[in-house]
């Protein structure tokens, strides 16, 4: 569950002078997820950077791989962030194929779609940003070939349904790759 951070100052019981203190309360709805997801956008690869150690790039290439994604076909990185993902499945389909990076944070979004616009290799061209939600995907049924979701899975609200939705959307047969990256 993802926590939001307050700094307050407030003094102890039998104290004049405050002290600064967190208060942590749990995020518990979509909205204060986004919008928390949303202020961290400027800094949020260099969180997965600090976090991880680095080796959520490690993680992400091993995700792209085991996801079965091909040549020529259409996948989705769901919950996509500052596009990581999306760019390594662009390059693993190719310019024939298509990636659709999805994210409920407009400020991640617009951090992949800036990333975009900087990278020149010609595969990225095949890369749409949506901003949408894993609660309620808005795609045909059996629609994508590959589907991955990085950190994305432990901050839906609901399990069940965003699971779902991901078997809903994808092709028989197809992969859906979700690390456990807690």
């Amino acid at each position: 569950m993802a926590a939001s951070s307050h700094l307050s100052l407030r003094p102890l019981p039998g104290q004049n002078r405050p002290i600064l203190r967190s208060i942590c309360r749990p995020v518990l709805c979509a909205a204060d997820r986004q919008a928390l997801f949303n202020r961290i956008a400027p800094v949020y690869d260099n969180l997965n950077d600090m976090l991880s150690l680095g080796q959520h790039r490690i993680w992400k290439r091993m995700a792209v791989s085991w996801s079965g994604a091909k040549e020529g076909d259409n996948v989705l990185d769901l919950c996509c962030g500052s596009g990581d993902l999306a760019f390594l499945l662009s390059e693993k389909v190719g310019p024939k194929g298509k990636v659709i990076g999805l994210d409920f944070s407009k400020e991640q979004l617009s951090v992949a779609s800036s990333r975009q616009q900087l990278r020149s290799k010609a595969c990225y061209n095949n890369i749409k940003w949506v901003e949408g939600s894993a609660l309620d995907l808005p795609f045909s049924d059996c629609y994508f070939d590959a589907i991955t979701m990085g950190f994305g899975l432990r901050n839906v609200i609901d399990f069940r349904t965003a699971m779902e939705e991901m078997y809903r959307v994808l092709k028989p047969g197809s992969k859906n790759f979700r690390p456990r990256l807690q």
